[in-house]
């Protein structure tokens, strides 16, 4: 959940240190973050990483029209999901594939709606998810939600809350 951030000038040390249990403290942190007032300290627009989160999301129940060579992905896989157990942040750094980057110019309020919808329909139960991630290969559903609750935590991490005085 959201904590104070301490003035630092390094990007690294001025994110936020963010694990969510589910989805829906995600979405309470961005409502969190809307009323209060934020601060980014990366590239991308609080609009930007919600389109982006969104089309992430979106894939879990849609799919993706590309993926990662096979033999690249269970070796991802072995990588990230001890990582994302342990909701630790990636040390690997890199562009997202082209098919999920955001757009520039982007309607936050339209973002953060999505957001809250794709958010409540991948924690119900009924929602069927696909079977394989681009880059991780088979998931179950468990692991797809731990996928998108790291997901959410490692892009909102770059969404600080304005300190209060």
């Amino acid at each position: 959940m959201l904590r104070k951030p301490e003035h630092l000038t390094a990007t690294a040390q001025r994110r936020m240190d963010l694990r969510y249990p589910d989805l829906g403290a995600a979405c309470a942190d961005v409502a969190q973050l809307r009323q209060g007032g934020y601060e980014l300290v990366g590239t991308w627009s609080l609009a930007q990483i919600l389109d982006h989160l969104n089309m992430s999301m979106q894939m879990t129940t849609d799919g993706a029209p590309f993926t990662f060579p096979a033999l690249m992905r269970p070796v991802m896989k072995l990588m990230f999901m001890p990582t994302m157990r342990k909701g630790k942040p990636s040390k690997l750094r890199g562009k997202a594939p082209q098919q999920l980057q955001p757009a520039l110019a982007l309607d936050e309020d339209v973002c953060v709606n999505r957001f809250y919808k794709l958010a409540e329909s991948l924690m119900d139960p009924s929602t069927p998810f696909v079977s394989h991630y681009p880059m991780l290969g088979r998931l179950n559903r468990e692991q797809w939600l731990l996928l998108q609750q790291w997901h959410a935590a490692h892009h909102l991490s770059f969404v600080v809350p304005i300190a209060s005085t």
